[in-house]
């Protein structure tokens, strides 16, 4: 089905501590329109500092992921934007009033029932894509850390890890977008191992934390006397329940609770990238430096032109409504070009073709395909050259499934050769991972003015 943008219904506000500074917060969250994205607003000072959550804002990413402009900060975003990204918000202005979103428990779940309990409004925009094409890899050999980015026809995520504390060892979790982010990933607890704790405080990296808002872990061997410090250092009582290693008999609401967390985080993170992905990601080991060092890469694609809204579109081809049958590229290279149509029940040629029971024509898919194939190879220098590529030829063409107003089309095409001015064309649309319709064509360069 088609999806548009959305945000929330109404505003909300959310209060509590920051993990790391402890100073106690507000946030409001309050709707915001059409491509203006998510986009945070300090009002602690006297003019209002604006900061967007994009990958280029990011500053730090020191046990959590910071954003600033102008030396003006706001920790530890990841939770907060992992929330909205489960429930589908694309744009919403957050106002706060510190340096640090409240921590809450620890997961994400607070923040989505409470963007659930005021509503989620659809926007008349489309939702921005960009798929994968050809694998990305971000790699840190000094610390095992690897993730992969993989083509696919739909959004997955894998996380596999090694923890060495707790009795924990490795896990392995594999969420896609099939999967329901509230009931898989929005309840997991950040989480730390009781040495790891003892650091943290002594440094006073975690002056908000204690047993509440995190899962601490014991270590092997962990003694006694360590147990009774941690109880000083956060002045309450401390117990083990040394089935699950857990402090203060904190029951694990997963088995693989923490690697359910990093993908928590990896979703909060990779949602700076503004788009919603589509391709398999698989991480090892990963956190928030390569989180963000990957989508680094990925926002660099975006700004070579790896995606094309409609209004671009027009720049480079000459067709105009209503026969315009491409929305967007959102993956593009010399030989392959991969383009989204929406089909609304607004069509024209609904009205005439099958009324009573609407049916995108086949001849005007193939069409579809032909314009998306006029942004292989350097197309569209040609077009500014003056020339134009023409559909010249359709070798074979086969329709498996009807397409019924709602459907996205996934467009794709590729460039097998390019001789004598004319492409050699292999086509396909999908709708829902399934193939509904494929073609081989030519299209052949023409100047315009001929």
């Amino acid at each position: 089905m088609i999806e548009f943008q959305k945000t929330i219904l109404d505003d909300l506000e959310i209060e509590g501590v920051g993990l790391h500074t402890g100073e106690k917060s507000k946030i409001k969250i309050k709707p915001a329109s059409e491509n203006a994205g998510i986009v945070f607003l300090r009002t602690d000072f006297a003019k209002p500092v604006k900061i967007k959550a994009s990958i280029e804002n990011v500053v730090e990413c020191n046990r959590g992921t910071t954003i600033g402009i102008n030396n003006v900060k706001i920790f530890t975003i990841e939770h907060l934007m992992s929330a909205l990204t489960g429930v589908g918000i694309d744009n919403a202005v957050i106002e706060i009033n510190n340096i640090e979103p409240p921590i809450l428990d620890g997961s994400s779940r607070l923040f989505v029932n409470q963007i659930l309990n005021v509503g989620v409004k659809e926007l008349s925009e489309l939702k921005k894509y960009i798929k994968i094409i050809k694998p990305i890899v971000y790699e840190n050999k000094d610390n095992g850390v690897r993730i992969e980015i993989h083509p696919s026809n739909s959004l997955s995520i894998q996380y596999d890890a090694n923890f060495r504390f707790g009795g924990i060892g490795r896990q392995s979790f594999i969420f896609d977008s099939e999967n329901d982010y509230i009931k898989q990933i929005s309840s997991s607890r950040t989480f730390c191992s009781l040495n790891e704790l003892i650091y943290l405080k002594e440094k006073g990296l975690i002056k908000g934390g204690n047993f509440d808002n995190a899962l601490i872990f014991l270590d092997e061997n962990q003694n006694k006397d360590e147990i009774i410090k941690v109880g000083k250092e956060f002045d309450c009582d401390v117990n083990v329940d040394y089935k699950t290693l857990v402090l203060n008999d904190k029951k694990l609401r997963h088995e693989d609770e923490p690697v359910r967390h990093k993908i928590l985080d990896l979703i909060g993170d990779f949602s700076l990238l503004g788009y919603s992905l589509i391709g398999r990601i698989h991480s090892i080991k990963g956190g928030h430096q390569s989180n963000v060092e990957i989508t680094k890469i990925l926002n660099s694609l975006v700004k070579e032109k790896f995606i094309l809204n409609k209004n671009e579109i027009k720049k480079v081809i000459p067709h105009r409504e209503p026969f315009l049958f491409i929305d967007s590229i959102i993956a593009k290279s010399p030989d392959y070009v991969c383009a989204l149509k929406y089909v609304s029940s607004k069509e024209n040629f609904f009205e005439g073709h099958f009324p009573g029971n609407p049916i995108m024509p086949g001849v005007l898919i193939v069409e579809a395909m032909a314009q998306a194939s006029c942004f292989l190879s350097d197309n569209s220098d040609n077009f500014e050259r003056g020339n134009i590529m023409l559909l010249s030829s359709i070798k074979s063409s086969k329709f498996i499934s009807k397409v019924l107003p709602g459907s996205i089309l996934f467009i794709e095409v590729k460039l097998l050769k390019f001789k004598l001015g004319t492409a050699f064309i292999e086509g396909s649309v999908k709708v829902n991972n399934k193939i509904i319709a494929k073609a081989d064509f030519m299209a052949s360069m023409s100047s315009q003015n001929d």
